[in-house]
């Protein structure tokens, strides 16, 4: 009894397979091919492939291709006289063999692997390739950065503090150009400024851990807003 319910479920079995079973020759390969073999024909090219590697494996001659169509069918075995009814599935292949060691069945399946495995190295490259396109071409995507920087004293010299904090470079970081003092409170006013970050390589603690070091001028720095442009 077949372990398949028909030709196509056997297609699809040996999509990625030489034999029924493991890697090598066994009955299971004689008895899926005496069920299916009259279903076999070029629309099922695994199939195809596979009943004539065990074709010329064994040298089932109860079973043979024909020219037309791709089309295993049935041919009556000629048989000498003195013949054995049983045939030895493992018997020795008198196909000639290339310089590999394969018969022509053999080659033709292993070239037809081959150009499988080709195929589907070209697909993903092309697949890495149009990813890594869209990648490239994809924004590095940025955010608005308002800041406020707050004195400890009310004679801080304000603009010299925005000076020393524009002066420091950061990958990723580009500083706004101008800069506001308001009022906080007693007589205390704070820097308001702006900065753009690259948001892949910048990260807010870059940027405050810059500003409050200068801890004998900035009491605090204190993100405002934070808008993704």
């Amino acid at each position: 009894m077949s372990a398949f319910a028909n030709v196509a479920a056997l297609e699809k079995h040996l999509k990625s397979k030489s034999y029924i079973e493991g890697y090598s020759l066994s009955a299971k390969d004689s008895s899926e091919l005496t069920a299916h073999f009259k279903s076999i024909s070029d629309s099922t090219p695994n199939a195809l492939r596979w009943a004539n590697h065990i074709i010329a494996l064994t040298g089932f001659s109860a079973f043979s291709v024909a020219s037309t169509g791709g089309a295993v069918s049935s041919a009556p075995p000629a048989k000498a006289a003195g013949d054995d009814d049983d045939f030895d599935m493992f018997g020795d292949d008198d196909d000639e063999l290339n310089d590999d060691g394969e018969t022509a069945a053999e080659a033709a399946a292993t070239k037809a692997r081959h150009a499988r495995m080709e195929a589907a190295r070209k697909l993903k490259e092309e697949k890495d390739a149009k990813d890594g396109k869209k990648k490239k071409d994809k924004a590095a995507e940025k955010s608005l950065i308002v800041l406020d920087v707050k004195p400890w004293e009310a004679d801080t010299d304000l603009t010299a503090v925005w000076k020393m904090i524009v002066a420091n470079e950061i990958d990723g970081l580009t500083w706004g150009e101008k800069y506001e003092l308001q009022p906080v409170a007693f007589g205390i006013k704070k820097i308001v400024m702006t900065c753009t970050i690259v948001d892949a390589l910048v990260v807010m603690d870059d940027i405050t851990d810059v500003i409050e070091g200068m801890e004998d001028h900035v009491q605090s720095c204190t993100v405002a807003s934070f808008n993704k442009i």
